[in-house]
């Protein structure tokens, strides 16, 4: 009681608390001010933090949707309010139509704060501006139609060892898929050959990403929504997460420079490496122009991009295929059609190449039906507006790309 008694009477503690209470007084009054759409019921000054989604956000959000019979809900925490958008023609409203100024992303702490995680650099978490403008030209070189050709070899090449393996051990097949896919993007993006199913380079990268969806998620950590969290030292009761923050940031540093360091050392070690993306940029750089010789610059910004590609692709490619051997085994009628189709084209003794894939247009529709179905990612990243605007006569300030619709989250001053 003793000790109580001294906090209470602490000028400092006392000022503090009251200081926070008005903060969050007039963040909720300044959001209550904007022309929100229905939301769960708020709580006072936390707002609906208690209700906030940690997993499964895109089923919580139709959810509610559902109850309150609205295609346009929000949700608001700390003063922070996000707009969640269940229908297509309001999404495309907004990210299509109006893309010019919802096309930057907001600052989310966790990954994007120099003393936090920081993913800041990745192409998808960038900020409208030069930096964006230069890793989504370098992305743009090599994903072209054109350009993406040179891709197929390697593509086709994995695709068979994996049938291979899997004839051989049907029970292993998702761990062999992803050995495929993280495979066929190593090659293709470092010139690296992946050579078992425990590869060292796979599992950082599937972890790595795991972990930055699980950080991305606002009802994950407090300090996304209460940013000025991350003063509190290490040892304060209740900081342990960031103890998460140092793994996950050495895992982040690690899945980015890695691949990327042992590509450089193959081409000065070895005077050449195989082809990948990585060393077609290096190259393209080395014979580029340049008066004071450095290229560190324009080298973090391949590092960058082409991480981002990696990231990207590894984990929703692995994903998706899976999706389709659940919708095959569920489906088998659908199944049969398609095998029917594929023993037509191409009889009973080869296996399928690109070249074939015009022929196969009962498959092609196949494979965008899972997609449809059952999108992997159905929750995209926040995409910060430029300026205020009004649709349907609510105030959208922030928006937040959905499978289905856009998640709208408030960030800047109603009066900007």
């Amino acid at each position: 009681m003793c000790h109580f008694s001294t906090i209470t009477n602490n000028p400092v503690v006392i000022t503090t608390s009251l200081l926070a209470a008005w903060v969050l007084y007039a963040m909720s009054r300044r959001t209550r001010k904007l022309l929100l759409p229905p939301g769960p019921k708020p709580d006072p000054l936390i707002g609906h933090l208690r209700v906030l989604p940690t997993s499964d956000e895109h089923l919580v959000y139709t959810r509610w949707a559902k109850e309150l019979n609205s295609n346009i809900t929000s949700i608001t925490v700390f003063g922070q309010t996000f707009i969640v958008l269940n229908s297509v023609e309001a999404a495309n409203e907004l990210l299509d139509k109006r893309s010019t100024i919802y096309s930057s992303r907001p600052r989310l702490p966790m990954i994007t704060y120099p003393d936090l995680v920081d993913w800041s650099k990745l192409t998808g978490l960038l900020p409208y501006g030069d930096r964006w403008r230069a890793q989504r030209r370098v992305s743009q070189s090599v994903l072209h139609k054109t350009a993406s050709v040179q891709l197929w070899p390697s593509l086709v090449k994995e695709s068979r060892l994996a049938l291979q393996r899997i004839s051989i051990n049907p029970d292993n097949f998702v761990e062999d898929i992803r050995r495929m896919t993280g495979s066929i993007l190593l090659s293709t993006v470092y010139g690296y050959k992946v050579t078992s199913t425990h590869d060292r380079l796979v599992k950082l990268v599937e972890t790595s990403i795991d972990h930055l969806s699980s950080a991305g998620v606002p009802g994950n950590f407090l300090v996304n929504t209460i940013p000025w969290l991350r003063y509190f030292p290490d040892w304060f009761p209740g900081a342990g997460w960031k103890k998460t923050v140092k793994a996950w940031k050495k895992e982040k540093d690690e899945v980015i420079n890695i691949p990327f360091d042992w590509t450089k050392q193959q081409i000065v070690a070895c005077g050449t490496a195989e082809h990948s993306i990585v060393k077609s940029l290096l190259a393209e750089l080395e014979n580029k122009p340049n008066e004071d010789c450095d290229n560190s610059e324009d080298e973090e910004i391949i590092k960058w991009a082409t991480g981002n590609l990696f990231g990207a692709g590894a984990d929703t490619t692995a994903a998706s295929l899976l999706v389709f051997i659940l919708a095959m085994t569920l489906n088998p009628h659908i199944q049969a059609k398609a095998q029917a189709e594929v023993d037509r084209v191409l009889g009973q003794d080869r296996l399928p190449k690109m070249d074939d894939r015009e022929f196969l247009l009962y498959v092609e529709c196949v494979l965008k039906e899972v997609e449809r179905w059952q999108p992997v990612v159905p929750l995209g990243i926040a995409m910060l507006v430029l300026k205020m605007t009004s649709t349907a006569d609510i105030l959208s300030p922030v928006v937040r790309q959905l499978a289905y619709g856009a998640l709208l989250q408030s960030t800047v001053d109603e009066g900007a």
